[in-house]
């Protein structure tokens, strides 16, 4: 029976969403996306992975849109040489806010090739997130939860199946009052599902800015 191992660290990213079209930017159909990730393992010790990703998306409709995009991927894992990792992936998201609070889903698919394999990985992701204010307009509540599914093994280690958990529980404030500029603390708990070896547990604080336009 494989055991757990513990870790913890701290992940930080900077999100940008945006139009094309500045003079009407909420009508426009084509949007553009930005983002930046750096995420700290072994308590904090070892930056363990960077994230580039960006990617172009349509609205089909004000909750729902489209999208395509790249991303490039280093990890850095202790006392090891670095992999990188090139994806493309395609997404459905979708959000709708209920007088309970906003509800808001990711639909993604990757294809992922890393630089010590030859083999193309393909995984599902599944993000739901829920979003409640709190004593003012201001500052709100943030839940989310994301399930990835391998659907292939690879020769650069993927095994097919459930890969992995994360769950996040933190707060948000809009920093300025159009919010155009969000901030998002809390913690995050990653599960994943290492089948030939421990599984790993991961205790993050989590940090995120996101600004939209």
């Amino acid at each position: 029976m494989a055991e757990t191992v513990d870790n913890f660290g701290v992940w930080g990213a900077i999100q940008g969403q945006g139009s094309f079209t500045h003079a009407d930017a909420e009508s426009s159909k084509w949007q553009w996306w930005m983002e930046g990730q750096a995420r700290w393992f072994d308590n904090t010790n070892n930056l363990g992975q960077s994230i580039i990703r960006p990617g172009v998306g349509y609205k089909l409709s004000d909750q729902v849109s489209v999208w395509l995009g790249y991303a490039w991927v280093r990890t850095q894992p202790e006392d090891k040489d670095h992999t990188d990792e090139h994806r493309i992936w395609q997404q459905l998201s979708w959000n709708k806010p209920y007088s309970w609070g906003n509800i808001a889903t990711r639909t993604r698919l990757e294809q992922r090739f890393l630089n010590t394999g030859d083999d193309t990985g393909w995984r599902f992701r599944q993000f739901l997130k829920y979003t409640h204010p709190l004593f003012t307009e201001r500052v709100y509540l943030s839940l989310w939860d994301e399930v990835f599914v391998n659907f292939n093994d690879t020769d650069w280690g993927a095994n097919s199946g459930f890969g992995q958990n994360r769950v996040f529980a933190g707060f948000g404030v809009f920093i300025d009052s159009k919010k155009h500029y969000r901030f998002e603390l809390g913690y995050l708990n990653q599960f994943v599902s290492l089948q030939s070896q421990d599984d790993l547990m991961n205790h993050l604080i989590s940090g995120s800015l996101f600004i939209r336009y």
